[in-house]
């Protein structure tokens, strides 16, 4: 003879993970691209003088906005690709600051 039983019984394996944290929607990749390109141009042009490395901050700057501009999210958006366009000329500013101030220094080291 079975007992039949009205206990709730929690799955383990078919649930969700709750969290008391507020979840945000996920940006598309290529939003982040163009804002990630627009920071390190910007970066770029402030740290040229750091011997090289606002050559290698503008050289991500310009990948980040070619990889955002690639994106099919961006192509639509015309505020997005502007701003990779943007983070692509200031990481080429950067880059040809980054240069002349090494010309400029290295003699003197």
């Amino acid at each position: 003879m079975t007992a039949t039983t009205t206990e709730f019984r929690h799955d383990r394996h078919n649930s969700e993970p709750h969290s008391s944290w507020p979840t945000r929607p996920r940006r598309p990749l290529g939003e982040y691209c163009s804002d990630l390109s627009i920071m390190l141009g910007s970066l770029s042009n402030v740290m040229f003088w750091m011997l090289g490395f606002g050559i290698l901050l503008g050289a991500g700057a310009i990948a980040a906005g070619i990889a955002a501009n690639r994106h099919p999210g961006v192509e639509g958006n015309e505020s997005k690709g502007l701003v990779a366009l943007l983070g692509m000329l200031t990481g080429t500013f950067g880059i040809a600051a980054g240069v002349v101030f090494l010309a400029a220094a290295l003699p003197n080291l």
